[in-house]
């Protein structure tokens, strides 16, 4: 099983009892996973407020891939790649809440990180290949001055990310609503 749910710190010091509550967990039983134990963890689960889903093993590690390991590789290398410069000192003094918002998961567990790395690395390559191709296609619109195409991508991506907080809303509220699997980030327009 996989909580989807935690904070950048760890460790017994970082736990509370709200932790699981109104976030996802995934279970991945297999052909050979006794039903009545995965009955009984996810009894568990939801006792600590849990939603349970149960999927398969490449599902799950395709979309943790897409929106755990992918923003946690990102935040990694923006920190990893400003603590480098000379100048480190004085960006930092400039960065504001949108960096340490983006950037709040690079204080998590390397250790934990690169294992998640090592065990996921066909599912996080093949996300961070499609990120570095849309990656590219923005500094190509950028460089050529094409406010169409940066629009086009700002506006599906706000878009996107306000539906995905309304979902977020949804749950903690107790609305507890499947999500509207017809929503396509691709397609919002």
């Amino acid at each position: 099983g996989h909580p989807i749910a935690g904070t950048e710190k760890s460790g017994p010091s970082a736990a509370f009892a709200e932790l699981y509550e109104a976030h996802r967990v995934a279970l991945t039983p297999t052909d050979q996973t006794n039903t009545d134990a995965v009955q009984q963890v996810q009894q568990m689960w939801q006792h600590t407020g849990a939603e349970v889903i149960v999927m398969d093993v490449a599902q799950h590690d395709i979309l943790l891939a897409a929106t755990s390991h992918l923003p946690h590789v990102l935040a990694f290398n923006l920190v990893g790649m400003l603590a480098q410069r000379d100048d480190c000192e004085a960006v930092l003094r400039y960065a504001a809440g949108g960096f340490r918002d983006f950037t709040r998961i690079a204080s998590s567990d390397p250790v934990m990180w690169r294992d998640v790395f090592m065990a996921n690395k066909d599912a996080t390559l093949a996300t961070l290949d499609h990120f570095t191709d849309r990656l590219a296609d923005m500094r190509t619109a950028i460089e050529q001055g094409d406010g169409a195409s940066m629009f086009g991508v700002f506006t599906r991506a706000k878009s996107a990310r306000d539906h995905f907080l309304r979902l977020l809303e949804q749950r903690t509220i107790g609305k507890r609503s499947a999500p509207n699997v017809s929503f396509c980030f691709a397609c919002v327009v």
